[in-house]
């Protein structure tokens, strides 16, 4: 079910975005552009403890590992992220230093179907992880992710959007 959207088309809906607001009022707290939990990037909180997973292996191996945030982790862009293994870690490393983000969730890790419709503070579920081209897409759940791939071009096209312009009219914030 492969659609091809014109750049007219993405000009409109950007356009048409613009004009919805992302966030309801200016005294809600702003959404991090990078989610994170204490701290650690790809990662979700369960029963009050933090759990890391390892975004190269996500990446190059479709494989959701657990990481070792003791043992393997670098800092980048405000966000630890925690590997389980060194290998993967020197990989996140070498690609940073290349200027390439591919292990860096899209979206910051909020939930891709969530972008797509304006929610900024939906989180992604690293368990939930799909490659898509160079992207790491994360959604809020296995349903969430089941939706999101049933027109994923559209969903990824309108996320991208939507994310966008919240990071350049400050809806999110840059992690530092």
């Amino acid at each position: 079910m492969n659609k091809t959207y014109s750049q007219p088309f993405l000009a409109l809906a950007a356009a048409a975005l613009a004009l919805i607001p992302v966030l309801g009022t200016a005294a809600e707290p702003v959404a991090k552009a990078i989610i994170e939990n204490q701290g650690i990037g790809f990662s979700r909180v369960d029963n009050n403890r933090v759990i890391a997973y390892d975004t190269v292996a996500a990446y190059e191996n479709h494989q959701v590992l657990v990481a070792d945030c003791n043992s393997y982790s670098v800092e980048h862009r405000g966000v630890t992220w925690c590997f389980s293994n060194a290998e993967n870690q020197q990989l996140f490393e070498a690609a940073v230093n290349e200027g390439r983000e591919n292990y860096i969730p899209f979206g910051g890790g909020h939930c891709s179907l969530g972008l797509a419709f304006g929610n900024l503070t939906a989180r992604g579920d690293p368990r939930t992880t799909v490659r898509i081209g160079n992207q790491l897409v994360l959604n809020g759940n296995f349903d969430v992710r089941s939706r999101f791939l049933q027109d994923s071009e559209r969903n990824l096209d309108m996320a991208t959007i939507r994310y966008e312009m919240a990071v350049k009219d400050g809806s999110l914030e840059v992690n530092d």
